[in-house]
């Protein structure tokens, strides 16, 4: 049977984050299971639907490339995450903080592409910028471990439309402006 991950979003942490159980699964078989978060601080999740990960695409440390901002660029498969990557203007970043030993592309299979991976994370906050974030790395292990990987796996997401994102996620709306009375009274 082909492997299948599932993120199915069944609660809130305290960061207002969408979290629930993300699955490995053959078939109807559960090989691993862990709890995931998605989205929070003022972060979307992501979206519902079908995403391909690609375990033919494959990264150690020295695929790792850092922007001047501190951010990683992009992978579109599996890739391992190092502790110390150097941007173009020699800084040194620790890119595990925010992505854990390992990271995997969900690829959508069209628009938007929102950038999101299922990885890790030392940081000690529960949120993401939409990815689904497994601590334990319990999934992104074992599949960068396979003996013999298959090409690429689907990953289902699912369970959001349990949620009112206009709950959960803060509106980026300017504050409203008191009036000031006194030119209220000089243009009486």
């Amino acid at each position: 049977m082909p492997l299948k991950i599932t993120f199915v979003k069944s609660g809130t942490n305290t960061e207002n984050a969408l979290t629930g159980d993300v699955t490995l699964l053959d078939g109807s078989s559960t090989i691993k299971r862990s709890s995931a978060f998605s989205g929070g601080n003022g972060f979307n999740p992501i979206d519902d639907g079908t995403y391909r990960l690609h375990l033919d695409i494959r990264g150690d440390e020295t695929s790792d490339k850092a922007n001047t901002d501190g951010t990683l660029q992009p992978f579109y498969g599996i890739q391992r995450v190092g502790s110390d990557v150097v941007d173009a203007d020699g800084k040194h970043w620790n890119m595990q903080i925010e992505w854990g030993t390992i990271r995997a592309r969900l690829n959508p299979p069209g628009a938007p592409d929102h950038g999101d991976y299922l990885h890790g994370k030392q940081r000690a906050r529960d949120w993401t910028h939409g990815c689904v974030c497994d601590r334990s790395e319990v999934l992104t292990k074992y599949l960068w471990n396979l003996a013999s990987p298959p090409t690429a796996i689907d990953v289902e997401v699912s369970g959001g439309l349990n949620f009112n994102l206009e709950d959960l996620v803060r509106k980026n709306a300017a504050p409203r402006k008191k009036a000031n009375r006194k030119r209220s009274k000089e243009r009486r």
